[in-house]
């Protein structure tokens, strides 16, 4: 979670980046981004799978290259709407990028949402209703294009990690850096000749924002569902016009500030709502009888105490066992009782409506029959 908001703190200031770009345009900004973002990912590889990297890139698979065009494309068009519509129009129309992905997620992966996810989503959406009112008309059309290409490409994206996450994906950000880089040099041909500044702001968004930023985002994937990841970019969203607004001048609507407010308190209240949870797991922990520094106070003790923590807590883990043998045997039993029943009930249905009938009649003929012997 943590790390989550550390990723869109840095994603954040991507277009203050490219407001202080000197001459430099979209295609050469791509060539020296693609350049330090693979540069960055081949460390971050290099140093977690050493000599098997190239075996982890070519694992990604099919879902994998089908991510990082999605993630490659979005980066593209997201330069181009920056280009032609102010950062604040842009952001505003990414701000719906939760909403999206949690119904691309529900549509084609059956993803459901938590409860207080939802209710966070519905307060955030007020702030981007609030925005969005004030800022979207103010952006030229090709702009709004670019940004809506943007919003649905990127809405993909943190699915497909998702439906695939039994998958290492951190090689996946490979494809987009090499798409930009390529796509800019087909464009761009030699004509790749920027000032010192331009180089540095790109070297600075390829490696750092795009190559550790998203590295981050790749590994939160794992812990959190693709509404609650797409929540907490909106914190990159909202702190993207203030950014500008306070070190570029690009002053933001009044109402920007009112729904960029409201985002970031709904982040907030998710987050804390995250920790307390942790919180309550923690101390159910130490009550079974875990404690997470005992590893550490039994290195500081003798042989004697060590086995004896030991015992108490083979003692604890025990009995904690055999509550949950118990609860575990009780729900079996309910389960079998229930699918008994699922079964039993429409033969008892059956019999009482069939066989029942005709047992009675058979009955009944039987006493007539020996009435009349009788008579």
């Amino acid at each position: 979670m943590f790390l989550m908001i550390i990723c869109c703190i840095t994603i954040s200031i991507g277009p203050l980046l490219f407001r202080n770009m000197e001459s430099a345009d979209i295609w050469q900004i791509n060539i020296y981004r693609s350049v330090s973002w693979i540069s960055a990912l081949i460390l971050i590889l290099f140093i977690k799978y050493r000599t098997k990297i190239f075996k982890q890139i070519f694992a990604i698979g099919r879902w994998g290259i089908i991510a990082g065009v999605f993630l490659g494309s979005a980066q593209i068009f997201y330069m181009h709407a920056l280009d032609n519509t102010t950062v604040a129009n842009v952001l505003f129309i990414l701000s719906s990028v939760p909403f999206v992905t949690a119904l691309i997620a529900y549509l084609f992966i059956k993803e459901t949402i938590k409860l207080p996810t939802i209710i966070m989503m519905a307060f955030a959406a007020v702030g981007i209703v609030i925005m969005v009112y004030e800022g979207i008309s103010s952006g030229s059309a090709f702009g709004n294009l670019m940004a809506i290409l943007t919003l649905l490409c990127f809405s993909c994206f943190p699915v497909i990690l998702r439906k695939n996450r039994h998958i290492d994906m951190l090689p996946t950000l490979i494809v987009p850096a090499l798409i930009i880089g390529l796509v800019g040099f087909i464009i761009k041909g030699n004509d790749i000749n920027i000032s010192d500044n331009d180089i540095i702001l790109s070297f600075i968004w390829g490696g750092v924002l795009n190559g550790f930023a998203h590295a981050i985002f790749i590994i939160a994937t794992r812990h959190l569902l693709a509404a609650e990841i797409t929540l907490f970019m909106l914190l990159e969203f909202t702190l993207g016009p203030l950014w500008v607004w306070y070190f570029v001048g690009e002053v933001p609507a009044i109402n920007t500030l009112y729904g960029g407010g409201i985002v970031m308190s709904a982040i907030a209240m998710l987050t804390f709502y995250e920790l307390w949870k942790r919180k309550k797991l923690n101390n159910i922990i130490k009550e079974i009888g875990w404690n997470e520094n005992t590893h550490e106070t039994t290195k500081m003790t003798d042989n004697n105490s060590t086995n004896e923590n030991l015992t108490d807590l083979g003692s604890k883990l025990v009995k904690q066992d055999i509550k949950i043998d118990l609860i575990k045997e009780n729900q079996i039993k309910e389960n079998i009782k229930v699918e008994i029943e699922k079964l039993l009930l429409p033969t008892l249905n059956k019999w009482f409506e069939n066989d029942l009938k005709k047992m009675i009649k058979k009955h009944l003929d039987d006493q007539i029959n020996e009435l009349k012997k009788n008579n």
